[in-house]
């Protein structure tokens, strides 16, 4: 819920971590509306495709997904539960691969330049198995209208239209289908909060990174087996400007510019000078964990319990109770420190491998995932009564240590159709409408670019970024001296040319959309 060495566009233009979920359909459907999710969640509930599915030839399929840690022994139980599900509803089974976050996106890469089979995977709008160059070339499958009106007719019925463009590729196709889930990415701190009762920190004067020093300093003062402020190489990043209209987005402009002029990235580096030197003056203090640059997964130091703020991406109504789970039990809040951006539907999706021998199965399967509450509720908790009970119709109670625990409904499909957990509040598929709706769209909504003249420049700069990023922002390095060789090396590997085709595609994108005058 972090850095991978994946490409420019993850490190630089990257969407990150931003879903959508705004869904209603009818009970045929099998998805109750949002502001009753989930009335019948884990309710076995009838469909159209059951009664059809002994005349289907029986298939095995193969469903690849991204987990923040082992799900637990129990996988081989669940999954094998799901199958006697499966084979009722579409005659086919699944076998389920989670693979870690540092896993996943090299074991993508790898089985899809292999050939390897497997037919469905996770994908993201850039970010983990980024889908744009695996389209480009030419590993997943299009999914078009007349596939998704025969096979996932109910999984399409809860999109609103004018969210579907979102999904289109450079080329105006289709190859994802999207999971329903936070459509709006808010960036926040995650503070543990006995140390927020305990010190008396007002959240509420949190408002930029900055913000936080003087509670970091009171915290190494008074607490010596607490690590202030964790980063890793996949959770540093805390900058913000609020002059500015979707800054970490695709791209950025200034608020109070008509004009919607593009921010390069190389302004930003040097913007973000000052950001540097706190973030040094930070580590030498001993805020900052010593191994920040060197560890992969931040959720690896967090389950130990003794960080006391981090940093979420995509802070959304009730994520406190994850975030509680992940840092070793300890609860936490959150404390925005950027505005709040729709950042369309687009950052979760499931993908058909375009090698797929059962690709119409697969995609019953994600209608099915999108739909099914009982089946997406099994494959999110687990069975009940062994690894969890319910408490009432919307409420569950995981049990501790029970084996199974994946801890990733926003891999699964809609999340509305997730039964609650403690902590969360009744009206959190409710809350999460209100963020999604009320979240400032950025002119660049719909907005993607095409790398086909710029690959081998966006190599050359992500093996740049690869080699000065965490350094820098984890303030493990002298920004007076390294800084320079970075944007003297950024600039030697082509920034500059990705700048301007970047620009010139924002330009024309502009004028066509009718943005600018």
């Amino acid at each position: 819920m972090k850095k991978t060495k994946a490409s420019l566009l993850v490190q630089w233009f990257a969407l990150v971590l931003c879903f959508t979920i705004i869904a209603a359909c009818s009970n045929k459907g099998n998805t109750p509306n949002a502001t009753d999710a989930p009335s019948n969640a884990g309710e076995k509930t009838p469909d159209t495709a059951a009664t059809d599915a002994p005349k289907l030839p029986e298939v095995k399929l193969t469903f690849i997904y991204p987990v923040s840690s082992n799900p637990g022994p129990d996988q081989k139980l669940v999954n094998e539960e799901i199958n006697k599900y499966l084979k009722e509803k579409i005659n086919a089974t699944v076998e389920l691969k989670p693979l870690t976050f540092d896993e996943y996106e090299p074991k993508l890469n790898a089985m899809l330049a292999a050939g390897e089979n497997f037919d469905l995977a996770w994908s993201s709008k850039g970010w983990l198995g980024n889908y744009q160059p695996y389209i480009d070339r030419g590993a997943y499958l299009e999914i078009t209208d007349d596939m998704i009106s025969k096979y996932a007719p109910e999984a399409r019925a809860n999109i609103p239209d004018k969210f579907w463009p979102d999904m289109l590729a450079v080329d105006g196709k289709v190859y994802g289908f999207p999971i329903y889930q936070v459509a709006a990415k808010t960036k926040s701190l995650v503070i543990q909060k006995r140390f927020v009762e305990k010190y008396n920190l007002d959240i509420n004067t949190i408002q930029s990174y900055k913000d936080i020093e003087p509670f970091m300093k009171t915290l190494k003062e008074n607490e010596p087996d607490i690590i202030p402020l964790g980063l890793a190489q996949n959770s540093w990043g805390l900058y913000t400007d609020r002059t500015k209209v979707g800054e970490g987005l695709v791209l950025s402009y200034k608020k109070d510019d008509p004009s919607l002029k593009y921010i390069g990235n190389l302004q930003m580096l040097d913007e973000k000078k000052e950001y540097y030197d706190t973030m040094r003056s930070w580590y030498q203090a001993g805020y900052i964990n010593d191994d920040a640059p060197i560890i992969q997964n931040i959720n690896d130091l967090k389950s130990k319990g003794n960080v006391a703020v981090a940093l979420e991406f995509t802070s959304k109504p009730g994520g406190e109770v994850g975030e509680t789970t992940v840092n070793g039990g300890n609860e936490v809040v959150y404390a925005p420190i950027s505005d709040s951006y729709f950042t369309g539907i687009a950052g979760a999706m499931h993908v058909i491998n375009k090698s797929s021998k059962n690709p119409e199965r697969t995609l019953m399967l994600i209608n099915l995932l999108n739909t099914d509450t009982y089946l997406y509720n099994l494959i999110c908790n687990g069975i009940e009564g062994k690894h969890y009970n319910k408490t009432d119709d919307k409420f569950i109670e995981p049990i501790k240590d029970s084996g199974y625990a994946p801890n990733g409904d926003w891999v699964f499909g809609n999340q509305f159709n997730a039964y609650l957990k403690p902590g969360q509040a009744a009206d959190t598929w409710e809350r999460t409408i209100e963020l999604n709706d009320s979240a400032i769209v950025p002119a660049t909504s719909g907005f993607g670019v095409n790398e086909e003249n710029i690959k081998a420049e966006i190599a050359n700069i992500t093996a740049i970024n690869n080699e000065y990023q965490v350094a820098l922002e984890s303030g493990s390095v002298d920004p007076a001296k390294e800084l320079p060789k970075y944007r003297e090396k950024m600039v030697a590997s082509g920034q500059e040319k990705i700048e301007k085709e970047v620009e010139a595609q924002w330009d024309k994108f502009k004028q066509e959309k009718g943005l600018v005058k």
